[in-house]
């Protein structure tokens, strides 16, 4: 099976899609994905199934979608299984070792936090970027997501945002702040409070030779933020006095703000 979340959501068997198109059972099945070899109780898939977080369909209905979903999985069906009985009632839907693509994607971030840490820095930002083109946009992008996938959506893009963090890390520790300028203006307008990727970018406009520019991050920052940031303000004194610090790949932004 080849299962894809980190985007719209796919799955195929034998290289046939399977994902089924009703609304509602897309939404029952992004549930049981997200907690792939984990039990979901009848209760959770209830409330997601519902109108609102303080309301819930009934346990026939979700049955219903349940058996709905099996039909839809065809031969994939054997992968949703039903667990106890009763009130302790649930499903879990198995997967293999890496069919998910959220698997490989933490696997890859992984080895490449390893590869960092051993100073193996092009394997580790080979990696990293490996593990991002995993994303094909926002997660589940396509689907009508209830309270309990919601939050786990919310850890998702912490994730992402940590890879994207450690990705431009490396970029600026290989001497490749040029070549990342245009993604980390881009990210740093959609996220301009985060303080780590403004440090990058403040970084690699002011060894682009472009001082002002930096400096100008830093005070939309300063308007975008709930908190001012320590570091962020070192960095900006050191962009300032010019601090030769900060023209080679070996101090980065990541240094100044394990420091401060």
């Amino acid at each position: 099976m080849r299962i894809a979340l980190l985007g719209p959501l796919e799955v195929q068997y034998d290289g046939r899609p399977i994902a089924p198109s009703a609304p509602k059972q897309r939404t029952l099945l992004a549930l049981l994905l997200l907690n792939a070899n984990h039990e979901v109780s009848v209760g959770q898939c209830a409330r997601e199934l519902g109108d609102g977080a303080s309301r819930k369909c009934s346990v026939s209905t979700v049955h219903t979608h349940i058996l709905q979903l099996r039909k839809a999985l065809g031969p994939a069906a054997k992968r949703l299984r039903t667990t106890g009985a009763g009130p302790d009632a649930g499903y879990l839907f198995t997967t293999e070792p890496m069919e998910l693509d959220l698997d490989r994607f933490d696997k890859l971030v992984g080895i490449a936090r390893t590869r960092r840490a051993d100073g193996n820095l092009g394997d580790a930002a080979r990696l990293i970027t490996e593990a991002l083109n995993l994303w094909r946009t926002e997660a589940l992008v396509d689907v009508k997501t209830g309270p309990g996938a919601q939050r786990t959506l919310v850890g998702l893009r912490t994730k992402r945002m940590e890879a994207l963090v450690i990705c431009a890390d490396l970029a600026l520790r290989l001497g490749h702040h040029r070549q990342v300028l245009g993604k980390l203006t881009a990210l740093v307008h959609r996220h301009p409070a985060e303080e780590q990727l403004t440090a990058h970018l403040m970084t690699a406009l002011y060894r682009s030779g472009r001082q002002g520019d930096a400096l100008a991050v830093y005070q939309r920052f300063l308007t975008s933020a709930e908190t001012s940031s320590r570091a962020l303000s070192e960095l900006q004194t050191a962009i300032l006095l010019a601090d030769p610090v900060l023209e080679g790949p070996a101090m980065t932004p990541s240094d100044l703000i394990s420091a401060g």
